[in-house]
C-alpha cells in the first residue's frame, strides 16, 4: 500500500506541475520578466544605500520575527480531489503514507521563500549586530525547521477536528517567540518552541489513533489553495476553472451611482459595466490595489529621484498591461449577447475605464513623488505619459484582435 500511495501522489504531482508549466509561459513573458529584473536591481540598489544609514532606534528583531512567523506557516497541500472522498474510501487506512508525501511536498514547495528571506535579512542583522553571525545561523536553522514541524502539527490538528484559527494563533506565537529570542536575546533557549511543538504533535498523534481521515476538510483546503493560484494566473491569461465572485465595497458606492436616464444607451453601457465589474470584483481590484500599495512603499523607501521615477513608471505600465486580461473576461461574457452592440463600443468603454484608472494611479504616484522630491515634482508627469502610451498600445492590439476575429 505504501508503494500505491506514493504512485498516486506522484501522479497528482505530475498533473499539477504540468498545469503550472502551461500557465507559467503566460506569467513569465517578456514584459513581466523584464519588470522583475528591473525591480530586483532597484531593490538591491535601494537596500544597499539604506543599510549605510540604517536607523538604529527601530526594533528590527521584533518586526522581522512577526513577518517571518507569518511566512513560516506553510499551507498543507494534499492534492486531493472532490471525488476522492468516495473512490479512496477503501484506501483510507493507508492514507497516512499519502499524507507523508503531501507534507514533504508542502514543505519543499515553499522552503525556497524561506531561503530567500534568510539571504535578504542577513546583511541587515550583520550590520546592526557589529558583524557577528553566530546568532543568525541559529535563526536560519529555526526558519528551516519550524515550517516543517508546523506542518506536522497542522496535520494532527486537523485530524483531531480542531479549528484552523486556533492552530494559526498558536503557531504564530511559538514561531514569533522563537525567532525573537534568537535575533534579540541571541540565546539557545530559542529552540524551546520547537520542543513544545514537537511534544504537542506527538500528544495529538497518540490521541488520533482511532480518528477517521478528515476528507471534507482536506479536500476543501486543497480546492481553496488551487483556486487562489487560478486567481493569480487569471491576471495574465484566461482560466477556465475560475468562478467569478463579487464583493460589496460600500466606500466605492459614490463611483457606482445609477446613470441618468439619458445615459442608458450603448455609448455608456460598457463603461458602466466595466467600472462596476472592476469595483465589485473580488480578484482584479485586490491585485491592482496591492500593486499600487507596493509601488508607493518602494517609491518612498528607495528615496532616489531617478529610481523612484522608474519604479512608478514600471508599475503604471504593468498595472495597465495586466488590465488587458480584464477586457476578455467582460467583453465575451453575458451582456454582449443580451444587448448586442458594435465591438467598437465595447473597446470604447474599456478604454474609458483604463484612462480613469490611469488618472487615479497617476495622481497618487505624482503626489508621493512631489512630497518626496519637491524640487523634481514636474518629472512626475512621466507617469501620465507612460500610462497614456500603454493604453494606446493596449487598445491598438485589442482592435487588431477584434478585426482578426471578425474575419
Amino acid at each position: 500500500m505504501t508503494v500505491e500511495a506514493k504512485q498516486l501522489f506522484k501522479a497528482r504531482k505530475r498533473e499539477i506541475n504540468k498545469e503550472k508549466q502551461y500557465y507559467n509561459k503566460f506569467i513569465f513573458n517578456g514584459h513581466y520578466s523584464l519588470f522583475l529584473v528591473i525591480m530586483l536591481g532597484a531593490f538591491i540598489l535601494g537596500y544597499g544605500d539604506w543599510l549605510k544609514t540604517i536607523p538604529k532606534q527601530i526594533n528590527y528583531s521584533l518586526i522581522v520575527s512577526v513577518v517571518v512567523a507569518i511566512t513560516s506557516m506553510f499551507p498543507m497541500r494534499t492534492l486531493l480531489k472532490d471525488a476522492d472522498k468516495l473512490f479512496l474510501l477503501p484506501f483510507e487506512k493507508n492514507m497516512t503514507d499519502y499524507i507523508t508525501h503531501s507534507l514533504l511536498y508542502s514543505y519543499f514547495s515553499r522552503i525556497g521563500l524561506q531561503i530567500i528571506i534568510i539571504i535578504v535579512l542577513f546583511p541587515l542583522f550583520y550590520v546592526i549586530n557589529d558583524k557577528t553571525i553566530g546568532f543568525y545561523i541559529l535563526f536560519a536553522l529555526l526558519m528551516l525547521i519550524m515550517p516543517f514541524i508546523g506542518l506536522l502539527l497542522k496535520w494532527q490538528w486537523y485530524t483531531y477536528k480542531l479549528e484552523s484559527w486556533s492552530l494559526h494563533t498558536l503557531l504564530f506565537i511559538f514561531f514569533a517567540s522563537g525567532y525573537y529570542v534568537a535575533l534579540d536575546a541571541k540565546q539557545i533557549s530559542s529552540i524551546i518552541p520547537v520542543i513544545v511543538i514537537v511534544g504537542l504533535t506527538l500528544m495529538l498523534r497518540y490521541q488520533n489513533k482511532h480518528q477517521l481521515f478528515p476528507w471534507e476538510r482536506m479536500i476543501k483546503s486543497e480546492q481553496q489553495h488551487h483556486m487562489n493560484y487560478y486567481k493569480f494566473v487569471n491576471m495574465f491569461t484566461d482560466v477556465k476553472h475560475l468562478k467569478g465572485t463579487a464583493v460589496r465595497r460600500s466606500y466605492l458606492d459614490s463611483i457606482l451611482a445609477t446613470p441618468k436616464s439619458k445615459n442608458f444607451n450603448e455609448n455608456n453601457m460598457y463603461l458602466y459595466l466595466f467600472v462596476r465589474s472592476f469595483a465589485r470584483g473580488k480578484d482584479v481590484f485586490n491585485i491592482i490595489l496591492r500593486l499600487v500599495i507596493i509601488a508607493l512603499i518602494l517609491m518612498i523607501w528607495l528615496h532616489q529621484p531617478v529610481i523612484t521615477l522608474i519604479i512608478g513608471s514600471l508599475f503604471m505600465y504593468v498595472i495597465l498591461l495586466q488590465m488587458a486580461q480584464f477586457y476578455t473576461q467582460q467583453a465575451y461574457g453575458l451582456w454582449p449577447q443580451v444587448w448586442p452592440s458594435p465591438d467598437s463600443k465595447v473597446i470604447q468603454g474599456y478604454e474609458q475605464l483604463l484612462y480613469r484608472l490611469m488618472i487615479i494611479i497617476g495622481i497618487l504616484f505624482l503626489v508621493v513623488y512631489a512630497i518626496t522630491f519637491p524640487l523634481y515634482s514636474y518629472f512626475g508627469l512621466l507617469y501620465f505619459i507612460v500610462g497614456w502610451l500603454t493604453i494606446r498600445n493596449v487598445i491598438k492590439k485589442l482592435k487588431y484582435q477584434e478585426t482578426l476575429l471578425r474575419d
